[in-house]
């Protein structure tokens, strides 16, 4: 978590120096202003709202479940009525898994995580102001003989750490607001449940997209045909939208295989539970700017 807010604070702090024109100091500290101050926001008006409609929203989609009232809309074209009652057979208790293990996971981590996010708080504003000098000194834990080796290794994962974790924050971002704009103007309740639903799940790569669906889907059946393609439609074009910033913002970076990324993913899961889902990027990411800078040239020698 410390080394993630690191990379954002950073991230904005760069976009300070650049546009502000001030030193590295007061980009630093003003980027760790406006990422707290927006953390404090979301904790003291969006997080609330989030929870308070819930228990709500769950109850809402599972009674649309039970009572399958896309039937009425879908009776004369029943090879799509098949194909969605399939779906909904699948998702039903996947959805119920999911709710029951998102409130064991709060049950259980919360005192740990008040714990967890002050050292973060704490980790993440000394780490950033002497981000510069970790930097410099950092080289100096390699032997002499791979020091400038070490450099560039050092100088390329965090070139491409901070870009890669700084576009997939903006686009979770986009992709929250934007479902959260659509949902005010088409007048529908729960906007702000997807909304936070879509903003955590699209901060993990590919795999993100499919649990931001979910809900997201099994709501749009309540709308009627024409809401669900509405709904579809629309989480198409957000989606082509973000991955067409995310190749420009990445272009000449390092980028990752999609399967590499999925089987990172994974394994971090499994290893450190669910918060390991949100590191399996990052990891993707130092195994493979150390192929690039170490192991590949050993491979490359005659």
């Amino acid at each position: 978590m410390t080394i993630i807010s690191v990379m954002i604070v950073d991230a904005v702090a760069g976009f300070f120096r650049k546009y502000m024109k001030i030193s590295l100091r007061k980009s630093i500290v003003i980027a760790m202003i406006t990422y707290f101050l927006l953390i404090a926001i979301g904790l003291v008006f969006l997080i609330p709202a989030t929870f308070s409609q819930f228990n709500s929203f769950y109850k809402f989609l599972v009674d649309l479940l039970d009572k399958r009232v896309w039937e009425q809309y879908l009776k004369d074209n029943p090879k799509l009525l098949e194909n969605i009652n399939s779906i909904v057979d699948f998702l039903k208790p996947k959805l119920t898994d999911l709710f029951n293990y998102f409130l064991e996971q709060i049950a259980t981590f919360t005192p740990q995580a008040i714990l967890v996010a002050f050292f973060s708080i704490l980790g993440t504003i000394y780490v950033s102001l002497y981000l510069s000098d970790l930097e410099h000194h950092a080289p100096m834990l390699f032997p002499k003989s791979c020091r400038d080796q070490a450099r560039l290794f050092l100088l390329d994962l965090g070139q491409n750490m901070r870009r890669f974790i700084a576009v997939i924050v903006i686009n979770a971002l986009l992709v929250g607001i934007s479902f959260g704009v659509l949902f005010k103007i088409m007048n529908l309740k729960y906007g702000i449940v997807i909304a936070f639903w879509a903003f955590v799940t699209n901060l993990i790569p590919i795999v993100g997209v499919l649990f931001e669906y979910i809900p997201v889907f099994i709501f749009s059946l309540s709308l009627g045909l024409e809401g669900l393609l509405w709904i579809t439609v629309f989480t198409v074009l957000i989606h082509v939208g973000v991955f067409v910033l995310f190749l420009n913002v990445m272009k000449g970076y390092t980028r990752i295989n999609p399967v590499i990324l999925i089987f990172s993913i994974l394994i971090t899961g499994e290893v450190f539970g669910p918060v390991g889902i949100f590191f399996g990027v990052p990891l993707a990411m130092f195994l493979i700017v150390y192929w690039r800078r170490f192991l590949q040239p050993e491979f490359e020698k005659e």
